[in-house]
């Protein structure tokens, strides 16, 4: 069985590469993720912000098996056990704290809610398997990799096979998982935005562009006219391990760009332009375009559109 890591609204954990987003829901604050492999469902993530220094994990835990009953009660009755312990190890989640759980009905689950003082959240953490299946080592893996937490700067955004690293002061405004689509937009403050984007097959879309002497770049100039119009960029085309990449770097351009202007007063406007960077890749290996958009006042949004397209390992 193969694993990867699966990150989202700063929940991060191993999981079986066949398991994929199948429902989604809420915000980083709040919501509620369900993975499925082609079979069935086999993980629920459920999450919450809250002030208490030590909120009752039990009662919560009552509210969840409500649901629990309800989702899953046409399988027939559904048991429950609170105060299940998988794990031995004394230092798993020990800044934390956590009760696991189980129950079986017509599929059996493994669970854990977990408080985190630092995050100021409650995470519930649910692995469902078959009643005679041998998935002990699977749910062992799962629980025991959320411990792990990574990166301490950045949140890990992760949807069938795109992963990305974020900084943690961006936060998800919206996304979009369609079959040859995907879509994860960020903000920071009013200003600052961020965005990743998976396009393919990526032979059907340059295809139309066949006849031009970089499909690539012409692609992009028709599928974003009207975000780079009042722009003006520098274009770095390069090859990287066999894969197109081309770098736009731009600032708003003003009328009075040609007008005579003393040089503090020229640098005092070019300071308060919005800056606009896009890295765009055609992976071969994947047949797939990304690109990655970065728009704010700062010449840091020229490097963090460069630093999230590198944490993109498309194959």
């Amino acid at each position: 069985m193969d694993w990867t890591l699966f990150g989202w609204a700063g929940i991060q954990i191993e999981i079986p590469t066949t398991w994929e987003i199948s429902g989604i829901s809420g915000d980083e604050k709040n919501g509620y993720l369900r993975l499925d492999d082609p079979e069935m469902p086999r993980l629920e993530l459920k999450w919450a912000k809250t002030r208490k220094k030590k909120p009752d994990l039990h009662k919560t835990l009552d509210e969840y098996f409500k649901l629990v009953r309800k989702n899953y009660k046409r399988g027939g009755n559904v048991s429950f056990r609170r105060n299940v312990d998988l794990i031995k190890d004394e230092d798993f989640l020990k800044d934390s704290t956590f009760l696991g759980f189980s129950w079986k009905g017509g599929i059996r689950a493994n669970g854990l809610i977990v408080h985190s003082p630092d995050a100021k959240r409650i995470t519930i953490v649910q692995v469902m398997g078959r009643l005679k299946e041998n998935w002990r080592p699977t749910v062992l893996r799962i629980f025991q990799s959320i411990s792990d937490q990574g990166d301490p700067q950045h949140t890990v955004w992760s949807a069938y096979g795109l992963k990305l690293a974020v900084p943690k002061n961006y936060k998800l405004e919206r996304q979009k998982l369609l079959s040859g689509y995907l879509l994860f937009t960020f903000t920071r403050g009013k200003s600052r935005k961020l965005s990743v984007e998976r396009y393919g097959p990526a032979e059907v879309l340059l295809n139309e562009y066949s006849s031009e002497p970089n499909q690539l770049e012409t692609w992009f100039r028709a599928r974003y006219a009207k975000a780079i119009r009042g722009y003006g960029f520098e274009v770095t085309p390069h090859d990287e391990h066999g894969d197109e990449r081309i770098t736009f770097i731009g600032q708003q351009t003003r009328l009075y760009d040609s007008m005579p202007f003393s040089p503090v007063l020229i640098l005092d406007k070019l300071r308060k332009r919005t800056r606009l960077t896009f890295c765009i890749r055609h992976c071969h290996h994947t047949n797939r375009i990304y690109v990655v958009q970065s728009i704010g006042r700062h010449e840091t949004s020229e490097k963090l559109a460069q630093e999230v397209a590198e944490s993109i390992h498309c194959h």
